[in-house]
């Protein structure tokens, strides 16, 4: 089998060539880099192709059914947007707001998950939205370097810093558990901010879903 993060990468490119994808065995991936790697890398190719093949306009919240029916064959298996982010990338945490996992115990797909939950892929992957993270090609060698880069560029370009006042992404406040609550939040805006995070209640900015084109 031909190294399947660099076949991920190229299909932020060319989506029309996610047939190859059926070939790949995601469960034989080795090693928690490529794993994260490659997913990221499909998931923003999948979503790209289903904006670019349907676009939708407004906001994304009218269109969040894309997600649960957009998906490609990988290793024979269908894989959606939900089920690579919250099944996959994030060890099947449940979705926010949602009752349920989107993976039942038992399925064989969860075998593709990365060994590890890692919360800085939410400033790798784009869901269409304005206030969503840059698009970029990611692989197994320097992917921490790469995934902090993604991080620092997102808290710089999303929070809201003036003086002592500190508001962090509406992406942190969303995903605010897979950080390690407000802990684990003002350690990573202590990392890649010029700035204190006040103690206290933690303010967010507004996130932006109003949809862009790919």
């Amino acid at each position: 089998m031909a190294d399947p993060v660099p076949i991920s990468s190229l299909l932020l490119d060319d989506p029309s060539a996610h047939g190859s994808l059926r070939d790949v065995r995601p469960a034989e991936i080795e090693g928690q880099a490529a794993r994260v790697a490659f997913w990221l890398n499909v998931y923003n190719a999948l979503l790209r192709a289903e904006l670019g093949a349907r676009p939708r306009t407004g906001s994304l919240l009218r269109h969040r059914r894309l997600f649960r029916s957009a998906s490609w064959d990988v290793g024979g298996h269908p894989f959606s947007l939900d089920q690579i982010e919250h099944g996959l990338l994030r060890g099947n945490a449940r979705p926010p707001y949602a009752l349920r996992r989107v993976l039942r115990a038992g399925d064989p797909r969860l075998a593709a998950a990365p060994p590890e939950p890692d919360p800085r892929i939410h400033f790798a992957l784009n869901c269409g939205a304005r206030s969503c993270p840059l698009v970029r090609a990611y692989d197994a060698e320097g992917l921490d370097g790469a995934l902090e880069a993604a991080t620092g560029d997102y808290l710089r370009r999303e929070s809201d810093v003036d003086g002592d006042r500190v508001a962090l992404p509406g992406l942190c406040r969303l995903y605010r558990s897979d950080f390690g609550g407000d802990a684990g939040l003002r350690a990573l805006a202590a990392r890649h901010l010029e700035a204190a995070v006040p103690q206290g209640r933690l303010r967010f900015t507004r996130f932006d879903w109003t949809l862009v084109q790919a």
